[in-house]
């Protein structure tokens, strides 16, 4: 079934989805870098303390919602590093 649901997706993003997801590659990624950090977290947490079986999965939503707050604007600003300023001298 896993498999299925790849598939669907990757249909998605290099067919019609796929200006939509060039334009929006930063919230991509952060949703993803904080869907999977959270993860790990609450796997670690459920494992080690032994809380609620749905740790990873709440983890997984509220870093992926802190993410999206903070990493787009920042993933951005390092794609123009070097390239917003032309008269800077520290260019290569």
């Amino acid at each position: 079934m896993e498999w299925v649901f790849l598939i669907i997706v990757a249909v998605l993003l290099l067919g019609p989805l796929r200006h939509w997801a060039g334009r929006h590659w930063a919230l991509l990624v952060s949703i993803a870098v904080g869907a999977g950090f959270g993860f790990v977290f609450g796997s670690i947490l459920s494992s080690r303390f032994g809380v609620t079986p749905l740790a990873p999965l709440i983890g997984a939503i509220a870093c992926a919602i802190d993410a999206v707050a903070f990493l787009p604007c920042q993933l951005r600003r390092l794609s123009r590093d070097g390239r917003d300023r032309e008269d800077d001298e520290r260019r290569h």
